[in-house]
């Protein structure tokens, strides 16, 4: 510290000047400001984290879905998952982690910020406390300084005004024009002038005297509320040191035993790659090593004739019917105005029943004639002039020749079957119903179960 010519204190950045303790009274407000940078970090770091766990989860869902339906197979394929794997357990890492430092430190911070700054109408609590404590300490030393500041000045201008009249008083005494009562008048001013220099310099040296006599006391006071400063910060900065670690507890993955598990079971997965497996299960599944069905010769059997709603759809006439040893016929003709014909019989069942009346002629001349004028045109055209068929309906009997008893035949569903037209019966296998009408030559019975009348094929079920 230093006082000019002018008696203005210079310029100087020692917390010992007048107002230099501001620095370290805004020192708290600034550590409340830490508190709230600390947090904001945190919580873009936890954004950053869900975001990155986020894009990873996302990226597997991706590459799954590719894997599902693509061209890669056996352990390789365990490779490409297993490196999605990885993937999902750094995601799910990466979620805890920002959950941690959430619940783990930036609540700790909240808290502890709340604990120690306390906010009044204008500052914190511990911000005014400070300032006024430092001012309190100065203020005896202010004062005394601000008295040898004004002497000082004093003395200043006294030695200026003794110079100045002294230079006078010696160019009157060689200027023969200055008379002696003038001369003398000089002189007395000089006098009074030095004078005023001894009284301002005693002043000045005494204000100066007592404020070093003071300067122990103020470093003293001053000494003691900066220590309480000083231990405030203390405080934060170690509550910061600790905060800093528990967060690096949080961000540390490589202590996690999760984390090294997750490419421990990559390494291993990687390592169950096997070239031969994966080309032994190829060429079994795929390759030459598969079983196969060759052709051989089947004899020609109308019983394993398949009865699918395509066959009828492809083969039958302009009204629906089946080409039959040249006499046109369908379940209109059995069974009134029924049309259409059963689904497809169970894989099993349709796999060993080649559909015969596919190469049946479709021109006879009984395509299109409809059933009451059958018997009468293949009467007249029978050598005998009889019905080959016999005499009444076509369909009186059943293959064994058995007359159908009034009552029906009870069967057993020997697979399930779901209607495919409104006229059908529906049935699962086990289910046992009534037959109350022969089968036509189209492998089409009719039964009753239970309130419902309808068609069936006859190869779903058996008699009982």
């Amino acid at each position: 510290m230093s006082v000019n010519d002018d008696g203005q204190l210079s310029s100087s950045d020692s917390f010992w000047e007048v107002g230099r303790y501001m620095r370290t009274v805004k020192r708290c407000d600034n550590g409340y400001q830490l508190c709230n940078h600390l947090r904001k970090l945190i919580e873009e770091r936890n954004e950053i984290e869900k975001k990155y766990a986020a894009m990873l989860t996302e990226w597997t869902k991706k590459w799954n879905n590719f894997l599902d339906k693509g061209p890669e197979y056996g352990t390789t394929l365990g490779a490409w998952k297993g490196v999605l794997t990885e993937a999902d357990g750094v995601a799910e890492l990466h979620n805890a982690m920002a959950e941690k430092m959430m619940d783990d430190v930036h609540t700790k911070i909240k808290f502890w910020q709340k604990e120690n700054y306390h906010k009044s109408m204008m500052h914190f609590k511990e911000t005014k406390e400070f300032e006024d404590n430092f001012r309190k300490a100065q203020k005896p030393w202010a004062k005394r300084l601000a008295k040898v500041v004004a002497t000082k000045k004093d003395y200043h201008v006294a030695c200026k005004t003794e110079k100045s009249t002294a230079n006078q008083e010696n160019n009157s005494r060689a200027d023969s024009s200055v008379s002696q009562e003038q001369l003398k008048k000089l002189q007395d001013k000089l006098k009074k002038c030095q004078q005023e220099v001894e009284n301002t310099r005693e002043k000045y040296t005494a204000a100066l005297n007592d404020l070093n006599s003071y300067n122990a006391k103020y470093i003293e006071d001053m000494t003691e509320v900066y220590k309480r400063s000083q231990d405030f910060e203390q405080k934060r900065i170690d509550f910061f040191k600790k905060i800093f670690f528990q967060l690096h507890a949080c961000l540390d993955l490589s202590v996690e035993s999760r984390f090294s598990q997750i490419y421990t079971n990559l390494h291993s997965t990687i390592g169950n790659v096997d070239p031969n497996k994966d080309l032994k299960w190829w060429s079994s599944t795929h390759g030459v090593d598969m079983g196969m069905n060759w052709p051989a010769f089947e004899e020609y059997s109308p019983e394993l004739q398949s009865i699918s709603k395509r066959a009828k759809s492809n083969l039958g006439s302009a009204d629906g019917g089946i080409m039959i040893t040249s006499i046109k016929h369908s379940r209109e003709d059995s069974y009134g105005s029924y049309s259409e014909q059963p689904s497809a019989p169970p894989p099993q069942q349709q796999q060993q029943q080649p559909q015969n009346y596919k190469t049946q002629s479709s021109t006879n001349s009984y395509a299109s004639a409809p059933r009451n004028d059958m018997d009468s045109r293949a009467r007249s055209e029978s050598p005998d002039g009889e019905n080959p068929f016999g005499d009444g309906d076509m369909y009186d009997e059943n293959e064994e020749g058995e007359e159908p008893p009034s009552a029906g035949w009870m069967v057993r569903a020997l697979y399930d079957y779901v209607r495919a037209e409104d006229d059908e019966l529906e049935f699962k296998a086990g289910d046992v119903f009534l037959q109350v009408a022969l089968e036509d030559e189209m492998g089409w019975c009719r039964g009753k179960k239970g309130e419902d009348i309808g068609f069936y094929p006859k190869n779903y079920v058996e008699r009982i």
